[in-house]
């Protein structure tokens, strides 16, 4: 009798186990594709803006309209950052580039001074560059202003795929979760339906009969989300110490946002499948 015993607790942990790795598996791919949903914004913004807008100045510029159009610039709620490089420095750059001292060739300097502007990720499309260019028309000392149309039409393009990819993805997994986690709870309480028999048999009440199947289902889907939950930011955090440029915890309400998400939806799933699958069987008037 004690073996049977103990040859049936070590079925209900395996099968408990089992529960739990299925659900920290499902959970911990949830969790890493509404990161990535959550953070694709900031990694679009990025590369957007690692677009830079070149504004290269006449000769005879004045020091003193140099610094108008940099406090212009700088005023600009659309510009992230300005930097200027004299025509001075540019030579020397472009002398070392090439391993050759080319002025003392021609004779005279024919690079112009210039302000690199890099403006806002949301503000990286060919209308909104292309007004801001407009603006600067007032400026009748700038030479020639440029920035690379096509790759800006490139990133636009692909972003915006890749966005709707996401989304998609998102809705598809966020679906199949549910039905895994829902036939693994099922799967489990099947193999429980004689203990639920019995115990209506003795005259237990459906909400008493169901309770310890409830809080046992949403016990391990917590533990499962905070476990997926620890290696998805640990599996980050060793990303974000290998890529010094790009910084995965922009936003903190989106890591609280995320960490929410994914301890409601565990534990409602859990809950919601479980009284299901439970109510089911307690229907029932023979258990098989």
């Amino acid at each position: 009798m004690e073996n049977k015993k103990n040859i049936y607790t070590k079925k209900v942990r395996s099968n408990l186990v089992s529960i739990f790795l299925i659900n920290t598996v499902v959970l911990f791919t949830l969790s890493l594709i509404s990161f990535i949903y959550l953070n694709s914004s900031s990694v679009e913004n990025y590369f957007k803006e690692n677009i830079i807008i070149s504004i290269y100045l006449k000769n005879n510029t004045k020091e003193v309209d140099n610094k108008q159009l940099i406090k212009f610039l700088n005023l600009n709620d659309d510009v992230k950052e300005t930097s200027y490089l004299s025509k001075a420095d540019a030579a020397e750059i472009f002398s070392n580039e090439i391993g050759e001292e080319f002025l003392g060739f021609l004779g005279y300097n024919p690079l112009l001074d210039a302000l690199s502007v890099r403006l806002k990720g949301d503000k990286i499309d060919t209308y909104s560059i292309e007004n801001f260019i407009k603006n600067l028309n007032n400026f009748e000392f700038i030479e020639e202003i440029e920035y690379d149309k096509p790759l800006v039409d490139a990133l636009n393009k692909n972003f915006d795929k890749i966005g709707m990819w996401i989304l998609i993805l998102s809705i598809l997994f966020f679906t199949s979760s549910f039905i895994l986690i829902n036939n693994s709870i099922k799967i489990s309480i099947y193999s429980k339906r004689d203990i639920i028999k019995t115990m209506q048999l003795v005259g237990a009440t459906s909400k008493f009969i169901r309770r310890p199947f409830i809080w046992t289902y949403i016990k391990i889907s917590f533990l499962a989300s905070i476990t997926s939950l620890t290696v998805l930011f640990i599996s980050i955090f060793q990303l974000n110490i290998q890529i010094d440029e790009f910084n995965f915890f922009t936003k903190f309400s989106d890591v609280v946002l995320l960490i929410s998400f994914i301890l409601l939806y565990g534990i409602s799933s859990s809950y919601l499948s479980s009284y299901f699958v439970t109510q089911k069987y307690l229907k029932l008037k023979f258990v098989r």
